[in-house]
């Protein structure tokens, strides 16, 4: 190769190298964040934008369960839990409730995982324990932690009974009658 063959292909090269500075320069590297709220109300369509779920993962949930807390146990796929969510958190923001953890638990049943089996263990005594004698959290689930002890713990829909759905279920009386329970946990947890 002549020398101005490899002149003009290394003056080629310098001149791509500084366009793809340019371009890298110039290009928006920011990654859209995504607000807990924004994005349980796109995980679950019944419950408002304006929702008071932070989500939280097993640890997080763990050390909850020693302190105070209200968390609230499901996943998107539970048709349930969305009806169950959406009454929760109307009467959290009618009781100035302004957090409730949001712990998607199934992958962590699915697989066993060890902090999701201490959960298990430490709420224990509000399972349901199967014909096995194996414990689990179903969907959807309300445990409310005051100075790491539960003062409130609700499961009411987890095993439904009857082929009945969510929408026949969720009555104008049900869900008002589940709206004033929750606002009386929300109560009783505030209460100093």
């Amino acid at each position: 190769m002549s020398k101005k063959v490899k002149r003009v292909l290394q003056a080629m090269l310098f001149i791509l190298i500084i366009v793809g500075f340019i371009y890298v320069g110039t290009r928006d590297f920011t990654q859209e964040v995504v607000v807990d709220n924004e994005r349980f109300d796109q995980e679950y369509a019944n419950v408002s934008k304006d929702n008071v779920f932070k989500y939280a993962n097993a640890v997080e949930v763990y050390s909850a369960l020693k302190g105070d807390a209200i968390i609230f146990m499901g996943f998107p796929a539970n048709i349930w839990s969305g009806y169950y969510a959406d009454i929760l958190n109307e009467a959290a923001k009618e009781a100035g409730i302004e957090e409730i953890l949001y712990y998607d638990f199934y992958e962590d049943r699915e697989n066993k995982n060890a902090t999701y089996q201490s959960i298990v263990l430490n709420l224990a005594s509000y399972l349901v324990t199967k014909d096995d004698n194996t414990q689990d959290i179903y969907a959807p689930t309300l445990v409310i932690i005051k100075n790491g002890q539960v003062i409130a713990y609700d499961n009411e829909t987890a095993f439904p009974i009857g082929s009945i759905s969510p929408d026949d279920y969720w009555n104008e009386l049900r869900v008002g009658i589940k709206f004033n329970t929750f606002v009386t946990m929300f109560e009783e947890y505030t209460h100093e």
